[in-house]
């Protein structure tokens, strides 16, 4: 499992920063408006903070004793259905996509399971430590 949590994480960075610098570079000269620029920005933090967080347990994987394939599953989909939903929403008037409807519920979906897979991991390690 922890190699799951280092792949998917590296991952998760690297689509992080070629996401950020499509933001900071691409998105103003094609027209989009600020507020939907912050939007992207949103999905992309939220992407590469949880790519780095990823790969943090991944590396520190020995010290928790208890399965973390909830926790995993929790957090990567969480992540995948947050941030670019986020991303897609805030991009979808250059792709001239009508979506808010379908993708702006799943918003709120990823967020909740990125929660509770951090928040189960958490929780876990707590008692763990209290032993």
């Amino acid at each position: 499992m922890e190699r799951s949590f280092i792949l998917y994480g590296l991952l998760f960075v690297l689509l992080g920063i070629i996401l950020g610098a499509f933001a900071a570079h691409g998105l103003e000269t094609a027209g989009l408006e600020q507020e939907k620029i912050d939007s992207f920005k949103v999905g992309v933090d939220y992407l590469f903070n949880s790519g780095f967080g990823m790969m943090i347990i991944g590396g520190l994987r020995e010290k928790f004793d208890f399965l973390m394939k909830f926790h995993f599953r929790m957090i990567f989909f969480g992540t995948i259905l947050f941030s670019f939903s986020i991303i897609t929403l805030a991009i979808s008037p250059l792709l001239d996509l009508n979506i808010n409807k379908f993708l702006g519920p799943i918003t709120p979906i990823g967020g909740a399971l990125m929660i509770l897979g951090w928040f189960t991991l958490f929780i876990k390690y707590l008692r763990q430590v209290a032993r």
